[in-house]
């Protein structure tokens, strides 16, 4: 592809996130499906949000956390009434299904994968509309909650996404048949100027909004706190789940050492996932997911030590020259 044909592909992108829908299917999820009598209860002893109070039909977003508080996974929540549905990265399917098999009595609750089940983000400000279009019902305008509705090749579960989610809709597929599945709804998104978009666009909108995924921006050596995701996945009224004691004794007692912060990159400067920042030769922190952004330049997130103040140079070397600075997220509200 040339130049100027990649940057007609961007700016394509760019306008259907801006304007209409785009359409990213999101390959780094996969779906569980947890049944038995006692998912509901069994998983909420698990999750650091509470899942006893909504009601089926709502879509909770919560953490896996190990003894110690550290993250495994985040997690989508889809309550239904015979089961759970849980979206979760697939980067953490190995370590969530050791941690499942330890804690999760299988008397009580059983996990089986959806190998065929899939997760399409629909972004932009027309994503309502569309779906409405496609069929969903009233439900997908409701803030935590969710509806279901025929596709192509099987059912179709959308729901709202947050605010701090970035807002648009996320949609679960259960039926088989990636491409047919979606036909239906692609139709209607493209009828509106819509249309799919590439992992790349999909991540410059999420760095644009300071979005982290796991893997990448946050993993098993971070806490929550760390994150920024508390406020939308941990609920500090429930009882106890696994790992509580860590984040209720931050929360109520302490701090922690490291906050997702933004850079903005200096003209030149090239970085990779995990390199190391440092300020006046000490390390500082980490880049995580690092961006070509057409509306802000080149930037990145970046887990950033708390002494580290917005405006802070930092360098990609103990003795290098300045190379980002830190800013504070999400890029858009600048």
């Amino acid at each position: 592809m040339t130049e100027q044909a990649e940057r007609m592909d961007a700016a394509r992108d760019a306008r259907r996130l801006e304007e209409s829908v785009g359409v990213f299917l999101d390959s780094e999820r996969v779906i569980w499906r947890v049944t038995g009598p006692g998912a509901g209860p069994a998983l909420h002893g698990l999750l650091t949000n509470d899942l006893a109070g909504p009601p089926p039909g709502s879509r909770i977003l919560a953490l896996a956390l190990t003894p110690k508080g550290r993250p495994l996974a985040d997690l989508a929540v889809w309550k239904r009434e015979d089961d759970i549905l849980l979206d979760l990265p697939r980067v953490s399917a190995a370590s969530l299904r050791a941690h499942f098999a330890r804690y999760l009595p299988p008397r009580l609750a059983r996990v089986e994968a959806e190998p065929e089940a899939a997760v399409v983000r629909l972004l932009g400000p027309a994503t309502e509309a569309a779906l409405q279009e496609a069929g969903a019902p009233a439900e997908v305008t409701t803030p935590g909650r969710f509806g279901a509705f025929p596709g192509a090749s099987g059912p179709l579960l959308a729901a709202p996404r947050t605010p701090e989610e970035g807002g648009g809709h996320d949609v679960v597929r259960l039926g088989p048949a990636a491409v047919a599945g979606w036909a239906d709804l692609l139709a209607v998104v493209e009828a509106r100027g819509g249309g799919p978009i590439p992992p790349a666009a999909y991540d410059i909108w999420r760095v644009e909004r300071g979005i982290p995924v796991y893997g990448r921006d946050f993993d098993e050596q971070n806490l929550p706190q760390e994150t920024g995701l508390t406020e939308r996945m941990v609920s500090f009224e429930k009882g106890c789940y696994t790992g509580q004691e860590v984040v209720a004794r931050i929360h109520y007692r302490g701090h922690v050492n490291r906050h997702l912060r933004g850079l903005r990159l200096h003209r030149g400067t090239t970085v990779s996932t995990g390199d190391p920042l440092f300020h006046g030769g000490r390390e500082v922190g980490r880049i995580g997911s690092s961006v070509l952004s057409p509306r802000h330049g080149p930037i990145a997130l970046a887990m950033v030590r708390r002494e580290v103040d917005p405006a802070t140079e930092l360098s990609l070397s103990a003795a290098g020259p300045p190379g980002a600075t830190v800013v504070p997220l999400p890029f858009t509200s600048s």
